[in-house]
């Protein structure tokens, strides 16, 4: 089986706390995905930001449905209760 090459998706320690992102953006796989999964088309997730192409988008959704649990660790750790409860743990410290 080829390995897929995801060429539109990088993770760098110094961008997005080391999240895989849209190559050159600081534009997350979690975030397309969570658009994704919200019922967007492609056209739609590229259409406010100029520099993201469908070709962009097809990678990291690729990637995302390869490192499910990944992303999905990303998006849980995004909810509003987890936020939440962790910036009460910072405040209390």
């Amino acid at each position: 089986m080829p390995k897929l090459d995801y060429r539109n998706v990088e993770k760098d320690p110094a961008r997005c706390g080391g999240q895989a992102v849209v190559s050159g953006t600081r534009i997350r796989v979690a975030t397309i995905l969570n658009c994704y999964r919200q019922g967007m088309h492609v056209e739609e997730i590229v259409q406010p930001d100029a520099s993201l192409k469908p070709s962009d988008v097809h990678d990291a959704l690729a990637y995302a449905y390869d490192h499910v649990e990944e992303i999905d660790a990303h998006l849980s750790a995004d909810d509003e209760p987890t936020v939440k409860a962790n910036l009460s743990k910072d405040d209390s410290s």
